[in-house]
């Protein structure tokens, strides 16, 4: 096929220029793809290439010469091939030019927006075959717009739809949007808002914060956590936590966009807890005055009655009797000085005393404290201590009290004729205290329950005395709060191991002793 172009300028008659121009040339040296496709689908429904320039051998990644009669699906990838060959298929039975959008991408460094689909028709007006032919992207300017009208369309779908309550204010601390969500939380119609300062929904004593966090937003153009009151059109008062950001635009204007998540109910249920954790430290403190004095005085008079202070006893079952009273007394002593001491590690009440501690030295002390204990209970306490110890910064009540519960632990649930070893060790720098004992042990999947407050694993075959189950958790407790940590691991049958482990950070140096 020939197109002859004909260039004339009216008036002189004068022929400017005759150009005859091949059109299979102006075919294949589209810098864009174009293809002739069959409009006869083959048997297995598919349309069959034709013909197609350099640009689109690129762009389809085929061999130039041999695509000729293969089916378009070989070419084209998964995403766009259902839908252009949908496009072909309206192309064919409208017998109008359509326009496809295909996914952007850019193979062969060939970008490609649409395709531009034009029937030919025959003689008797039927489709005989489609030309194909891509079309660039729009220009630049056009692309931005449309990117911009996108990117408004769905933030404003996003502001309006959201759950979380947003409101924006400009420079002056004037609202100048919200959105439904703002509306509901709040009690206010946008009526009342829109263009009013944002201290009108700021109660009254707090209007001077409300403006210096606005302006130092302002000033810092950076985001902003805190908590405010706001006003409801009732007079009630709400509770939310905000987060605000500065926002710049064109002209040098700015606005503060700010979400609110109401808090209401959670400061409430923090102020009951707040008062009842008052209450709580009030009934500890006046049970530890009213019980702990006449306890002491119930163990004082027992004693004296016992060693026959003010004269002896003839009859030995009222001294059984009263040894019964001390024991009693004496254990429900340490029952109400364990939960003192639980309720101050977790109302953060209990300071630390530090001093430096040879670890040494420590361990001796317990030992000695609790060998009385142990022999009762036919039970050996044995140190094992390495050649090098460690001075640890620690308060030495409360790592004493830790060693004190573990061993006294370790001696109710072992049987008699066993050993219980302390040791120390060196793990990664961090100065590891061992306790080890060949007692009952404990099922795997109860390990969890007596690391609880009152938590406790009875065993049938050992009775040696009540126990609280506060032990472990505040020895525990007094572990985190050097920093530290205490594992136990155990094996029914076998015995407990306890390991604290107090962090490098409090081992001060390292002595040599001699065993």
């Amino acid at each position: 096929m020939r197109v002859t172009v004909i260039l004339e300028r009216k008036g002189d008659g004068r022929l400017m220029s005759v150009i005859e121009t091949n059109y299979k040339e102006l075919f294949h040296q589209s810098s864009m793809p174009r293809m002739v496709v069959c409009s006869r689908m083959a048997d297995d429904g598919e349309f069959r290439v034709l013909d197609a320039n350099t640009a689109a051998a690129a762009y389809f990644h085929f061999e130039e010469d041999g695509f000729k009669g293969q089916k378009l699906s070989h070419f084209t990838d998964c995403a766009n091939s259902d839908h252009i060959l949908q496009a072909l298929n309206v192309c064919k039975q409208s017998k109008t030019p359509i326009s496809i959008q295909v996914l952007p991408k850019i193979p062969g460094e060939i970008h490609v927006q649409a395709f531009l689909l034009n029937p030919v028709l025959n003689d008797d007006g039927e489709v005989s075959c489609i030309d194909m032919q891509a079309r660039p992207p729009a220009n630049d300017q056009v692309a931005v717009e449309r990117e911009r009208d996108d990117a408004i369309s769905m933030f404003t779908t996003v502001f309006d739809l959201s759950e979380v309550a947003i409101s924006v204010t400009d420079h002056h601390g004037r609202f100048v949007r919200l959105n439904d969500a703002f509306i509901r939380q709040t009690g206010w119609q946008t009526i009342d808002l829109i263009g009013e300062k944002l201290t009108k929904i700021i109660p009254t004593e707090d209007h001077e914060e409300a403006w210096k966090r606005h302006a130092l937003a302002l000033e810092n153009a950076r985001r902003d956590f805190g908590e405010i009151r706001i006003l409801r059109p009732d007079s009630s008062v709400i509770y939310v936590m905000t987060t605000s950001v500065m926002l710049e635009l064109s002209n040098g204007r700015s606005f503060h966009v700010t979400t609110c998540v109401d808090i209401t109910e959670l400061k409430r249920a923090k102020d009951i807890a707040d008062d009842a954790n008052k209450a709580k430290s009030a009934f500890l403190a006046n049970m530890s005055h009213e019980l702990r004095t006449p306890l002491n005085a119930i163990i004082g008079f027992s004693e004296m009655m016992i060693n026959g202070t003010l004269g002896k006893i003839d009859n030995e079952h009222y001294v059984d009797y009263l040894g019964d009273i001390r024991f009693s007394a004496k254990h429900l002593l340490q029952i109400i000085n364990d939960v003192l001491d639980m309720s101050k590690i977790e109302a953060g009440k209990m300071p630390l005393d530090e001093e430096d501690i040879h670890v040494s030295n420590l361990i001796d002390s317990v030992v000695r404290l609790m060998n009385a204990r142990a022999i009762q209970g036919h039970v050996t306490l044995t140190q094992i201590i390495p050649v090098e110890t460690s001075i640890l910064v620690v308060d030495e009540r409360l790592v004493r009290q830790v060693f004190l519960n573990i061993i006294s632990n370790a001696i109710k649930f072992s049987p008699e004729e066993s050993e219980i070893v302390i040791t120390t060790e060196l793990k990664d720098s961090d100065l590891c205290v061992v306790i080890r004992d060949t007692g009952i042990g404990i099922k795997e999947d109860r390990l969890k329950e007596i690391m609880e407050p009152f938590g406790q694993v009875n065993d049938p075959r050992l009775n040696k005395g009540q126990g609280t189950g506060l032990g472990l958790p505040i020895a525990k407790a007094m572990m985190e709060m050097h920093g530290g940590s205490l594992v136990v691991e155990s094996t029914q049958g076998e015995g407990t191991t306890v390991t604290c482990c107090f962090p490098s950070s409090r081992v001060k140096q390292t002595k040599t002793i001699d065993i």
